[in-house]
């Protein structure tokens, strides 16, 4: 898999959107504001709660990492539910590691 770790980096590089990236990655067990309980993933009403975002910049946001491959949507009814792509982010590590020789 091919892996744009400049535009990662890039998406990365804003801090909310690392902190939802380890939001996502932390996620279980948290307890959800949204009435689909049970959902994998992260709701976007949580972010919002979670950082004090109003709904467009979440959106925003949510469209900076799913478009880099961090990040898949998954819709459930009117609710948008966030998932780590780990295999996104393994691959990007890894092509740190080889780009800088680690």
């Amino acid at each position: 898999m091919i892996i744009d770790a400049t535009n990662i980096s890039k998406v990365l590089s804003d801090p909310i959107r690392y902190k939802i990236l380890l939001m996502l990655m932390n996620h279980q067990g948290m307890e959800s504001l949204c009435l689909s309980f049970g959902s994998e993933g992260v709701c976007n009403c949580d972010i919002m709660q979670e950082f004090g975002l109003i709904q467009s910049r979440v959106s925003y946001h949510m469209k900076e990492l799913t478009s880099s491959g961090l990040v898949r949507e998954e819709p459930k009814g009117k609710w948008k539910y966030y998932v780590l792509n780990k295999e996104t982010v393994r691959n990007y590590i890894k092509q740190l590691g080889s780009d800088f020789k680690l």
